[in-house]
């Protein structure tokens, strides 16, 4: 806590972690706001206190209901189980049953939760070893008689997420919901809750046996959409609805009213009792290459030096790239690595016997990525090549629909 002294007036505020700039400080105002001051226009500052953040809670006793369904929340990070310590602006988790019991009563009305604390990172920090150790939680759980998972995560990276899990895990006994918030769960309207409280429904509530990805259907708290983990991308960067099924509709709608669940695509797999399978495996030298005009091709050959694996190219159109990056493209796959097309239009897919660049670059070897969305070409790609099965054998399986990746027919409504 500091004096600072503008021009002919002096006042109290607390230093608040921002940026690192040297010609700003940002400060914390008694009434609450915050404030971007010139370091040029402070005449002087002066430290009078140090304070620690704190966080307390009414004490209540948190009475979990037996005849309720076990259901296991595993918190990955993210905004959905964050607060701000408004005193200092430090943000902090909020995960204890007792906090959720504050901040989400319902959720106790509606499942019994058993809580693991995973990891507490914001999504843009995820790799494929958490996805390895998120997919390896689910299973555990599972297996240990909870009747479903939800994992609360960072929205930001949630579709790579889903769709690691979509291949990870197999012949699921109860459904896996990954969930996020736009907002933090103290802000005003904050989705926190009600996606929490959907995530829950759905979780009890149906039979759909493979990773989705549940969030705010509109912008109001009416509708909920849980998306195939495979089908489905984050399309706005801050309104509630920003996950939107990409070439299908969503699997379901919920409605936390009624607390009911409706199937939209009824071709999603079921819940079953055969034995779940884990195969929690990526091989991490495999890269996504986004293709753009005047790209050198130099970034390709440094993909082949550093002896990767496996390329994913977003191409153009129907998968296209230009023609002065067949070389590098070449050399690449006479190196071993495998290249996959994949086209930056989110919807149809790639076609490389339309046009000579397609062909030429189907000659050289390149595998279409059909319509997959170019960060499931990159999930999937990387899970089969950490398996010990031939080069023929990854390319022929690139293009054949393990888990729902591939749409044969894509619905015009949601064009």
């Amino acid at each position: 806590k500091v004096v600072v002294s503008i021009g002919t007036t002096a006042f109290e505020a607390i230093i608040l972690p921002g940026p690192v700039r040297e010609d700003v400080i940002y400060l914390k105002l008694p009434n609450g706001y915050n404030l971007a001051v010139k370091v040029d226009r402070i005449k002087s500052i002066k430290k009078i206190a140090t304070i620690t953040p704190k966080y307390t809670l009414p004490k209540m006793l948190v009475t979990a209901r037996e005849d309720l369904p076990e259901v296991s929340i595993i918190h990955c990070g993210g905004t959905i189980a964050s607060r701000i310590e408004y005193t200092t602006g430090a943000v902090a988790p909020a995960f204890s049953a007792e906090e959720l019991s504050n901040a989400i009563p319902e959720l106790f009305s509606i499942i019994k939760p058993r809580l693991t604390m995973l990891f507490n990172i914001f999504s843009e920090n995820m790799t494929p070893k958490h996805w390895i150790e998120i997919a390896k939680t689910t299973y555990r759980e599972l297996l240990s008689g909870a009747k479903s998972v939800i994992i609360t995560h960072g929205t930001d990276t949630l579709h790579y997420s889903a769709a690691a899990l979509a291949f990870m895990l197999r012949n699921l006994k109860g459904p896996v919901v990954l969930t996020g918030a736009m907002r933090s769960s103290d802000r005003p309207a904050s989705d926190a809750p009600t996606n929490l409280i959907a995530s829950s429904i759905f979780a009890t509530k149906s039979d759909v046996g493979e990773p989705v990805i549940l969030m705010h259907g509109t912008p109001d708290d009416t509708c909920f959409f849980a998306h195939r983990g495979v089908r489905c991308i984050k399309l706005h960067s801050t309104r509630r609805d920003a996950f939107r099924s990409i070439g299908i509709p969503p699997i379901a709608r919920v409605d936390i009213r009624e607390q009911k669940v409706d199937i939209l695509y009824p071709h999603h797999k079921k819940t079953t009792e055969i034995e779940s399978e884990l195969k929690a495996v990526f091989e991490p030298k495999t890269a996504i290459i986004f293709i753009y005009p005047g790209m050198p091709q130099d970034i390709i050959d440094s993909f082949t030096d550093r002896n990767y694996r496996g390329l994913v190219l977003v191409g153009t159109g129907l998968g296209h790239v230009p023609e002065y990056m067949f070389e590098s493209i070449q050399r690449a796959i006479e190196n071993g690595i495998i290249v996959v097309m994949t086209t930056q239009c989110l919807l149809g897919g790639v076609y490389l016997d339309v046009y000579e660049t397609g062909r030429k670059l189907k000659t050289l070897g390149v595998v279409s990525g059909r319509n997959m969305l170019p960060h499931v070409a990159y999930i999937k790609l990387g899970w089969l090549l950490a398996q010990d099965i031939p080069e023929a054998e990854v390319k022929d399986l690139m293009g054949k629909n393990i888990t729902g990746e591939i749409v044969y027919q894509e619905s015009p409504v949601y064009f």
